[in-house]
């Protein structure tokens, strides 16, 4: 009975941490972690190819927004006026270079420095490299991965760093993260060089330490491939700041500064925008009320796909389908709700070919009247509008009459920027020259705007 008793809470155990272990691993984040060391930056290449390699696709570079790829940081196009011994700005590869990435400082040992930060002077502006201007001993014991600049942050050995769309103030994540160290003299405890990796939520997803190589370089970079993603990283470089009385190695002190920094596309956090305007009809007469179109059909393509309608009220809205910092491009397009092309029309076609430069139809007339479509008025356009009245609607004989057009038909948000209003399009009703169409008799023109709900297109 005891050995049945044993053997049966063997099972249960066993199959419990199996269940566990499951649960976990289909819960939990599964990094890709890359970790190397080598005398100098061709002995540390290949591990840094293999990050590269893991977060996919190209070096995007400044600006834009992709959704693929990945950005890098080398430090080396800083100008003179942001390197030693002056300050480097924490937004400088957000603002003056958008790369989509800035900069804090977590702690600062004596309260003069807070969240400051340096990028070591290349040899031509006469102040000392590798930070040897702050203590001559740096430049025998700090090299570079890519030369000629490194990088710290003043009066502190830990710094955060935070991802948006380039160029925005948009919070975006990243796909991984990795940053070559040099001179990393300690792997244990409290001294190690590392980066801890958070979500969007605040969790920490993961650790990783760079590895040892005195007055060498090292390498540590997290990823990860099942959709995880890193919106804050929080790096310590050894244990104390870089200065003039911290000699590396002396008493347990050991300086470590950065080079390159390398991480994915920053893609957005926030998937909730909203793009809304107003669809006015064109032809409307100076004077008269302005005509609202409802009805009118605009498809947003791109990282996702969506469709709004205006309403009774001629607005439109696309609300939670959209994501903000995606690519989009929206179509407008419109049928039926065609009335009132009359002999008028054509008539006013005839006045305007026969006064050349002086017709005074509008722009928005002209496009209007052209019926056949050859980006001019003629008299064929008129005889397209007759022929249209006399048929009551459109047949094979009657070109583009009953249409509908909008001026400027599509727009693209590259990327999209947050919530936009008053994004508003102008449609005309081909063959409608005098402005003579009435919406239908539920629309009216200066009601108070209405949502309509979206529809969400297959991706």
């Amino acid at each position: 009975m005891i050995k049945i008793f044993a053997n049966n809470l063997i099972r249960f155990l066993v199959l419990g941490s199996l269940g566990l272990f499951a649960f976990s691993t289909f819960t939990l984040a599964a990094p890709v972690v890359r970790q190397g060391s080598g005398a100098n930056a061709a002995g540390l290449q290949a591990t840094v190819d293999l990050f590269r390699a893991d977060l996919g696709g190209a070096n995007n570079g400044v600006g834009g927004s992709f959704a693929t790829g990945r950005r890098e940081v080398n430090w080396d196009g800083v100008p003179d006026s942001f390197s030693e011994p002056n300050n480097f700005p924490a937004d400088f590869f957000n603002n003056n270079s958008p790369r989509g990435i800035m900069f804090n400082s977590i702690e600062d040992a004596t309260g003069s420095a807070l969240n400051q930060f340096a990028v070591s002077a290349n040899q031509a502006s006469g102040v000392p490299v590798r930070f040897g201007n702050l203590n001559a001993a740096y430049p025998f014991i700090l090299q570079t991965f890519s030369s000629q600049r490194l990088f710290i942050a003043r009066n502190t050995h830990m710094m955060e760093v935070t991802f948006f769309i380039p160029g925005t103030s948009i919070p975006a994540a990243v796909k991984g993260f990795g940053v070559v160290f040099a001179d990393v003299d300690s792997a244990t405890g409290g001294n190690r060089s590392l980066i801890r990796v958070y979500g969007p939520d605040g969790r920490q997803l993961s650790a990783a330490s760079a590895p040892v190589f005195n007055t060498g370089l090292s390498f540590v970079g997290i990823s990860f491939n099942n959709g995880e993603r890193i919106a804050r990283v929080v790096i310590e470089s050894g244990n104390a700041a870089l200065s003039s009385t911290n000699d590396d190695s002396e008493n347990g002190i050991d300086i470590v500064a950065m080079d390159d920094f390398i991480y994915g596309e920053p893609q957005s956090i926030d998937f909730a925008s909203s793009v809304s305007g107003s669809i006015i009809y064109g032809t409307t007469p100076a004077d008269q009320p302005a005509k609202i179109v409802s009805g009118a059909r605009l498809v947003a393509s791109g990282d996702s796909n969506a469709v709004a309608i205006s309403n009774s009220n001629g607005y439109y809205q696309f609300n939670e389908n959209l994501e903000t910092g995606g690519t989009y491009t929206v179509t407008a397009s419109k049928t039926g709700d065609i009335n009132n092309i009359s002999p008028f029309d054509a008539t006013l076609i005839l006045r305007c070919v026969a006064a050349g430069d002086a017709c005074n139809l509008t722009a928005n007339q002209q496009i209007a009247g052209d019926t056949n479509g050859s980006g001019s008025l003629s008299p064929i356009d008129a005889t397209l509008i007759l022929r249209f009245v006399a048929a009551n609607g459109q047949t094979a004989q009657t070109g583009q009459t009953g249409n509908w057009k909008f001026s400027s038909p599509s727009r693209s948000y590259l990327p999209l920027g947050g919530n936009l209003s008053d994004e508003n399009y102008t449609a005309l009703l081909i063959g409608d020259v005098s402005g003579g169409w009435q919406p239908p008799p539920s629309s009216s023109g200066a009601a108070e705007a209405k949502q309509e709900k979206t529809e969400t297109l297959p991706s």
